[in-house]
């Protein structure tokens, strides 16, 4: 697995893929929302197996007197076939997180592919999961 931010040309392969779980989302609507938030917060990750795009991470960082300084995955999706590297691909995040000062790592909303099992060092908090790292 290699594991990198996405590059301008290769966020259409993240569109197509985030697009099968967010079938609403238009590409105009995620290139014009990545011009906006990129890289301040918001930063496309993907899981590249073989040369294509297996897994997909939306995820951005943020701060508050609550919980300092944490990684958020906003989005997270695996293609069909790849279900498998959700796990390498929150291992990855969470060394990502680590890197860039975070103290913790939150899981929100609804992801496909994910399970219970990949989250077994999360512990649920409000609509989501939580990891201290």
């Amino acid at each position: 697995m290699q594991f990198r931010e996405l590059s301008s040309n290769e966020l259409i392969e993240g569109y197509t893929l985030l697009n099968t779980h967010r079938t609403d989302l238009t590409e105009d609507d995620f290139l014009a929302y990545i011009a906006a938030q990129h890289p301040q917060t918001y930063r496309p990750i993907g899981a590249y197996a073989r040369g294509e795009l297996a897994v997909y991470a939306g995820v951005s960082l943020h701060e508050n007197l609550e919980l300092g300084r944490y990684l958020l995955i906003d989005d997270l999706v695996a293609h069909h076939d790849n279900t498998h590297h959700i796990r390498e691909m929150i291992d990855y995040l969470c060394d990502y997180a680590k890197m860039h000062k975070c103290t913790s790592i939150i899981v929100w909303g609804k992801q496909s592919g994910l399970s219970l099992e990949d989250l077994q060092e999360f512990r649920p908090k409000r609509d989501g999961f939580m990891k201290v790292l």
